[in-house]
């Protein structure tokens, strides 16, 4: 078949539809006027007029010429309506529809500028931005063709797609279609991220209203590492989250399809990372296509990069750390360690080095949408790996609590450093009466272990929790002495029971139980608080961090970078300073926030100190420090393991070090892990080996077993001092581990 003869596909005609449809329009239109008011030359060349034509009218019967003075009537009263309007629309509304016929070939289009970078403490990119292409669909460009030219479109485009790896069926861009509506110059995407391959298969092509569009696209170069910290960026969903967002910035507004922040760092410093959109005036054809550029009313500008303090080497030592300990204890079926944190901050400044949180997520996932069996995966995983436990995780503090009642006992002259306890392994409380032995009433360290004469570093280095409970029942007892909540007062000291102030949202305040608060929770709820009464008991348990007692793994660490400079609490603090995208110059810097200057009792800031640094040498986490180089690289610290009802217990482990010039304070919290020296401390072991080059402990199994716990056996009998949260029937017991 010759090319003359040859049918056009639908896409060839869709092709040259465009500029055959708009001649036939005003052809058409000129038609229609001229069939309105045609004039035959005979009745031109009569010279008469209209009394020509109709002059056998005139002179006939009376009938026909009142027939033609209505006639004539009505003609002149359509004309001076006609004109009358004509008047009004050229005169009285020309600027109004002037500005209407404007509108219809004028647009003002909106193009994001590229994000601002997220930096770690050396400038190493942790979130940057690369240009991608999206293939999109454009609705006004499809709408005017029939049913048959769109059908057509779409399955080459789906062939093309598929080819690429990118599945999108003809029926689902139907469905697209369908749902996009009108969207002035706002394509709607159908596939993101697409190779040169489509690209320039597509643009060969030439389908019409399917395109392939330059974007950024935002990058996470590290994938999952400090996923909480940085968040993700995800599009507004709709008009009415577009509104919501607008009622609180103050520039750059957003609208449905606009990229933004979710979560960690993305969102916090939003107005910052964003930029200036490019905003211009162009203007646009009959199929909305545009002509030309009429004005740029706003250039783009890159938006402002974000410098951390956090720094990617130290980042990437501790989620190692973190993932090989937990794999590893997750062997033992009791103990199935599901998730854990670890921070480390500078105690010299609050800066934030390095912070982990498992599981995690990949920010990546989220640049282009999350797939449906993902997302269904992500938010209904038991585990919570959006949560970032580091911020927003509550536990008991267990024995590394210890410090705090310590430091209450030293400064209130409860106990002096040298004052010897004599611990038989159990303690009876002296306020149950004699022989009453029952529940509430006797609490024991773990496993039962007597250790003799003790003093207040015996009692950190080997974690004496009968030291502790008698301190506990002291300070309550002796309330007239001491005040009412000594203990209570050194938490605060230190900064638990209050957000940390840390640039990361929804951060959790976790809780110091007093009195008063639990009279508060009975009035509030006392369903769930029937009893609004504080016991001794309570006090007791608060002593070894048990009890109603929640800290975050940021407070924890936070308190023990207090003590390591003796006293002074920063703000933890993720974020060194704003720059400029561009050029780098500083527009803002986030320098060390004191909030807390009152150095500590040297003596019992002393005493402290040195208590927490045998444990590592030979105390509860002599083992976990076997071989380590202490001598050069001293690390303070405590083991804790937290009781959780009815779970494995909590393993724990917060310090600082080297000493006596510290640059790191940590806190590790093993969910489920078990003793806080088997479970937690070689997490840190492990990240101190990575960052100073020191040669990894060798195996064994001989010295890394989890002893057997021992169980003693106490008599139930009542309660006078009301009711006590027990471990175990008929006593209190500690799970902290021992040497």
């Amino acid at each position: 078949m010759s090319d003359a003869t040859r049918t056009p596909s639908p896409v060839d005609r869709a092709a040259r539809r465009a500029p055959a449809a708009g001649l036939r329009s005003e052809s058409d239109h000129a038609g229609g006027l001229a069939a309105g008011r045609t004039f035959s030359p005979s009745v031109a060349g009569r010279g008469g007029g209209f009394g020509t034509d109709f002059g056998g009218w005139s002179d006939g019967d009376d009938k026909d010429g009142s027939r033609f003075g209505l006639m004539a009537i009505v003609v002149a009263l359509a004309l001076a309506v006609l004109f009358g309007r004509l008047a009004w629309l050229q005169v009285v509304s020309a600027p109004g529809l002037r500005d209407v016929a404007t509108g219809n070939r004028v647009r003002v289009v909106e193009s994001p500028a590229p994000r601002g970078r997220i930096l770690d403490a050396q400038g190493r990119v942790l979130a940057g931005t690369r240009e991608s292409f999206s293939v999109t669909m454009d609705w006004e460009a499809l709408v005017d063709l029939d049913t048959a030219e769109r059908a057509e479109i779409f399955e080459l485009a789906s062939v093309e797609l598929e080819a690429a790896g990118h599945v999108v069926e003809p029926n689902m861009l139907e469905r697209t279609f369908d749902r996009a509506r009108r969207q002035a110059l706002r394509p709607v995407t159908v596939a993101e991220d697409v190779g040169p391959e489509l690209w320039i298969a597509l643009t060969e092509l030439g389908l019409p209203g399917i395109a392939v569009t330059p974007v950024p696209v935002r990058t996470y170069p590290n994938g999952a590492v400090a996923g909480h910290v940085l968040g993700f960026v995800g599009v507004v969903a709709d008009e009415a989250e577009a509104e919501q967002l607008n009622r609180a910035a103050t520039e750059h507004a957003y609208r449905a399809g606009t990229e933004v922040g979710r979560g960690g760092l993305e969102r916090i410093f939003e107005r910052r990372l964003r930029g200036t959109p490019e905003i211009r005036t162009v203007e646009v054809d009959s199929r909305n296509r545009v002509v030309r550029t009429v004005d740029v009313t706003q250039q783009a500008v890159p938006g402002q990069d974000v410098r951390l303090t956090l720094d990617i080497d130290l980042q990437l030592a501790a989620e190692q750390a973190l993932a090989d300990q937990l794999a590893e204890i997750a062997t033992d079926p009791d103990t199935p360690a599901p998730a854990g944190s670890f921070v480390v901050l500078d105690p010299t400044d609050g800066a934030v080095l390095a912070m982990v949180s498992l599981p995690g997520f990949d920010p990546t996932s989220f640049v282009f949408g999350l797939a449906e069996d993902e997302a269904d995966r992500l938010f209904s995983d038991p585990d919570q790996p959006f949560l970032n436990r580091v911020t927003n995780g509550l536990y008991p503090a267990g024995s590394t609590f210890k410090p705090v009642p310590a430091y209450a006992a030293l400064t209130s002259g409860a106990r002096g450093e040298f004052d010897i306890w004599d611990d038989r392994g159990t303690y009876r409380l002296e306020s149950c009466g004699p022989g009453a032995d029952g529940a509430g009433c006797v609490f024991q360290n773990a496993r039962g272990l007597v250790m003799g004469p003790v003093d207040l570093r015996d009692a950190l280095t080997r974690s004496s929790d009968t030291y502790f409970y008698s301190l506990g029942e002291q300070f309550w007892v002796e309330r007239d002495r001491f005040g009412d909540e000594p203990i209570q007062d050194a938490a605060i000291r230190f900064g638990l029971g209050t957000p940390t102030g840390i640039e990361l949202p929804g951060e959790a305040a976790g809780r110091v139980p007093t009195p008063a608060s639990r009279q508060a929770a009975h009035d509030e709820l006392p369903e769930a608080f029937p009893d609004p009464r504080w016991y001794t008991g309570d006090n007791v348990n608060l002593s070894i961090g048990q009890g109603e007692l929640l800290v975050t793994p940021l407070q924890l660490a936070n308190l023990y970078a207090t003590l390591a400079v003796g006293g002074t609490r920063h703000q933890p603090r993720l974020v060194r300073e704003v720059t400029d995208g561009v050029i780098g110059s500083v527009e803002q810097v986030f320098g060390p926030r004191v909030v807390e200057d009152g150095g500590l009792d040297q003596a019992a800031f002393r005493a402290i100190v040195d208590g927490l640094l045998d444990v590592t040498i030979d105390g509860t986490a002599a083992t976990a420090f076997a071989g380590f180089p202490s001598d050069r690289f001293a690390v303070a610290a405590k083991t804790g393991t937290a009781e959780v009802d009815g779970q494995a217990d909590n393993a724990l482990f917060a310090g600082f070090g080297p000493w006596p010039e510290p640059r790191f304070a940590f806190a590790v919290v093993i969910e489920e892990g078990g003793f806080g020296g088997v479970a937690a401390a070689p997490v840190v072991r492990r990240f101190f080996d990575q960052i100073n080059g020191f040669p990894p402990p060798e195996a064994d199994p001989a010295t890394t077993a989890e002893p057997t716990p021992q169980v003693v056996e106490v008599p139930e009998a009542a309660n006078p001092a009301g009711p006590q949260v027990a471990s175990t029937p008929g006593t209190e017991t500690s799970t902290e581990d021992q040497p």
